[in-house]
């Protein structure tokens, strides 16, 4: 497929970022943790927001990714499908009724 290669670098592109909000969100969760089992552990919430907030904007942009690639390819298969249509059409063997062995072979 045209552009294969390109499409699945962007996906596996993706893949990282979905990969990296993970990380970020289990960080996040993590540091929240602590303040229930710690007594010097930072009680304020600014580091696990902070990395919420980057964890979503990696989705976000993980999200866009993943709907710019759809895009691509459902354009190519419907382009595709256009073609394939089209010289079925044109084709001239496509109008013509097949020979009696054929049509015995078939059954």
């Amino acid at each position: 497929m045209e552009g294969g290669a390109e499409s699945l670098a962007h996906l596996a592109g993706a893949c990282a970022q979905i990969s990296l909000a993970a990380t970020l969100c289990n960080l996040a969760i993590h540091h929240r943790t602590e303040i229930y089992l710690f007594e010097d552990a930072d009680p304020t919430p600014a580091t696990s927001a902070d990395q919420l907030r980057r964890a979503g904007d990696e989705m976000q942009r993980a999200a866009t990714t993943y709907r710019a690639v759809a895009q691509q390819l459902s354009r190519r298969l419907a382009s595709f499908t256009t073609r394939r249509e089209g010289l079925r059409r044109s084709s001239p063997q496509a109008h013509a009724k097949p020979s009696a062995p054929a049509a015995r072979r078939r059954a």
